[in-house]
């Protein structure tokens, strides 16, 4: 469930602080999950994520198999893709930041709420998202490199002033006037059983010209980035719009999903590829060499001596952004089951599929069969019938084997480790 890499962050107070963080899997899956929804075409890139495409020779760090991807092509393709899952699964599990809405080609506006107007030519941000800690909006970057300089050399790296150059081709207004939200890069710097080094995360947000909204005009945008945010993921789950979406006859359109706590057994999880060459040939620039496979062993796992050391000269709680720095470890197993009624999609490699109606309720049923049987990955997504009321109460987690679920936020469940029954439907039919 959990990878480690070396964790940096640059707060806005202009602390440069770095140890060991721990990266929840489950994060990742959720980002990929969203991003899926509001219109990557991506979904069966990840459903297989967490066990085939990580390194089996090392456990703890968050290390890829081989070497990403087979061509150079590919390797961008997949750090791409996967900078922005990490990217965003760091700035909602860190910073807090919720309700992303991705900037189109020239910005976005949100109905009542904030603009995103693109003023210069050349990329611009990742998301507009909310910054419920500090009552307004920030813009996000992505980036993830397999090459590329240290991201944990003394100095800004090149990565992070690229993206921070992104923020000045577009001006942000709040229906009002200018507004200067918060600005922060995430980058993560791949590591893979052919490259070997150490995976590295930073966030990075030097000090801004952020001012914080009274609490009504923080409630007013909230609402209206949660809308949008609605909006953007509603269509994926089978509905018009955000006020269709959370509707109250939505009810019968649920389903109960039961997860009990454990994590998956060895005997039902899925089996990594094998390797049948000893060598692997890959490129380095414009020329190629021969690297051994062996390159991957448990090498790059520290010894117990390395963890404690590397954990004790971890000064990350001394950033602002980390007042509970549990968030920077795994976990403890959860003691009790998870059931809520969710309005959901199913997750297959073809596709993503609503659970609208009994007929998509019983296609859900034989590709949970299947992804029991491990013939293909299968997730199931939703968020909870009443949504809107949950999102006024004390944020809770649920977090495990079997999924995750977050008050107000969407949820992420592996289908093979769930019991499903529609809400309509009798106890123990």
């Amino acid at each position: 469930m959990y990878r480690w890499t070396r964790h940096r962050v640059y707060d806005r107070s202009g602390r440069d602080k770095s140890g060991l963080a721990a990266i929840s899997m489950w994060w990742v899956a959720r980002a990929a999950a969203e991003e899926t929804l509001q219109g990557s075409p991506n979904a069966p890139a990840w459903l297989k994520l967490f066990r085939t495409q990580l390194s089996d020779a090392d456990s703890f760090w968050l290390r890829w198999k081989g070497d990403m991807a087979e061509s150079g092509e590919l390797r961008r393709a997949f750090s791409g893709l996967y900078g922005r899952f990490f990217a965003r699964a760091l700035l909602r599990n860190h910073l807090g930041l919720t309700r992303f809405i991705p900037l189109k080609r020239n910005g976005v506006r949100v109905h009542e709420s904030v603009e995103v107007r693109r003023i210069a030519s050349g990329d611009i941000p990742d998301w507009i998202a909310w910054d419920g800690r500090n009552a307004g909006f920030a813009l996000a970057e992505a980036k993830g490199r397999l090459t590329g300089a240290n991201l944990l050399s003394p100095g800004c790296p090149a990565c992070i002033s690229a993206g921070k150059n992104q923020f000045d081709r577009v001006a942000a207004f709040d229906g009002f006037g200018p507004i200067r939200p918060a600005e922060w890069v995430a980058a993560t710097s791949w590591a893979t059983d052919v490259r070997g080094g150490y995976p590295a995360t930073v966030l990075w947000d030097p000090p801004t010209e952020h001012e914080p909204y009274d609490e009504e005009e923080a409630a007013h945008h909230r609402k209206a980035m949660t809308n949008a945010w609605l909006d953007s993921i509603a269509g994926g789950l089978g509905w018009r719009d955000s006020s269709e979406l959370i509707a109250s006859e939505r009810a019968r359109n649920a389903l109960v999903v039961r997860a009990e706590p454990g994590e998956i057994p060895e005997s039902e999880d899925w089996q990594s590829p094998k390797e049948d060459e000893p060598f692997r040939f890959v490129e380095v620039g414009e020329e190629a060499s021969t690297l051994p496979a062996e390159i991957g062993s448990t090498q790059f796992r520290p010894s117990i001596t390395d963890q404690i050391r590397l954990e004790s000269s971890d000064n990350l709680s001394e950033s602002e952004i980390y007042p509970d720095p549990s968030i920077l470890r795994p976990r403890e197993p959860m003691a009790a089951a998870h059931e809520k009624a969710y309005l959901s999609a199913a997750f297959t490699r073809s596709g993503v599929r609503p659970i609208r109606g009994a007929a998509d309720y019983d296609q859900l049923l034989r590709e949970q069969e299947r992804a029991r049987n491990l013939e293909e990955p299968a997730m199931l997504v939703g968020i909870p019938i009443n949504f809107n009321s949950e999102a006024k109460n004390s944020r809770e987690t649920w977090i495990d084997g079997a999924g995750l679920s977050s008050t107000g936020e969407l949820a992420v469940f592996d289908l093979r480790r769930v019991d499903l029954r529609r809400l309509d439907e009798p106890i123990g039919r």
